[in-house]
């Protein structure tokens, strides 16, 4: 069995870094909220820290890949989907008329807002034959900025984007499996279970960093519920040592790297591409 919480915890204050808190859903907050410590427990004891506390957002499994993760995957194709539907454009209506001025992301973003894919397509007159990749690309730009409003979550829209590219169902898993792979990640870290709760697994945020008042956690549910206040946490329980030091460290290595310029990672990849072909030409592939 996986030990995840310390069988007690031995120590004079009453928060400390590692535990997880914990804020059931109200009338006005409707969904859980947890949360990580991760003031170090000597600032804590020494008062370091003042009146407020640090601490990471942790959400479940689910929601982390429903939302966040689908999100930044679908931020990430925007720029690329844009322009290589620009492109298309551009490529029909001067074939129309080679008078015609490219047509601009931002152009074609505003046409889509106000016609559908179908009335574009007859208004530049797409032949049959290619009718089929100037929809999927149309379509894929309507999923990638939400054109029409859509209540899906960011999860069911990338499907139906990884649908229309003919992603299938092992491909999609893989990338699921891949976008949960803790040990390649370096903003998150993946816990299976918390103190107190039922779910199955949960996600650190190790970028969400924010910041409670002590007086705002209270040490038991109960004691939550009589002096709680909107927005006030109670300490579900503590993550074991080897746990608690993984995730802070982790969080230390993200803030403490330094990052490289443009130029120095541009001449990065021009070298790693170079060194590649010289490789690869020298076992004839």
């Amino acid at each position: 069995m996986i030990r995840l919480t310390s069988g007690s915890i031995n120590r004079k204050i009453a928060v400390g870094q590692g535990d997880i808190i914990h804020r059931p859903p109200s009338e006005k907050l409707g969904k859980h909220s947890w949360g990580f410590i991760a003031t170090a427990d000597c600032d804590i004891a020494q008062d370091k820290s003042g009146a407020r506390l640090s601490y990471l957002e942790v959400v479940t499994v689910h929601d982390y890949i429903e939302n966040i993760w689908a999100a930044e995957v679908i931020r990430k194709l925007k720029e690329r989907t844009i322009a290589d539907a620009a492109a298309l454009i551009t490529k029909a209506t001067q074939e129309i008329d080679a008078s015609f001025d490219a047509t601009s992301p931002e152009e074609l973003l505003d046409w889509l807002a106000e016609t559908s894919v179908e009335e574009l397509l007859k208004v530049i007159n797409v032949e049959y034959k290619k009718r089929k990749q100037y929809l999927d690309a149309l379509n894929i730009v309507e999923l990638v900025f939400n054109l029409r409003g859509s209540s899906e979550t960011a999860l069911q829209r990338l499907r139906r984007i990884w649908s229309i590219q003919g992603l299938l169902g092992k491909a999609m898993r893989a990338r699921l499996e891949q976008a949960l792979d803790y040990n390649k990640s370096t903003d998150f870290h993946l816990i299976p279970s918390l103190p107190g709760s039922d779910c199955l697994g949960y996600i650190v945020l190790l970028r969400e960093v924010y910041s409670i008042r002590n007086e705002d956690i209270h040490k038991s549910a109960l004691d939550l519920q009589i002096n709680g206040g909107e927005g006030a946490y109670y300490i579900a329980g503590p993550l074991s040592d080897n746990l608690r030091y993984a995730i802070s460290q982790k969080m230390a290595y993200m803030f403490s790297r330094i990052g490289m310029s443009l130029e120095y990672e541009s001449h990065c990849e021009i070298v790693t591409q170079l060194a590649i072909d010289e490789i690869l030409s020298r076992h004839d592939v």
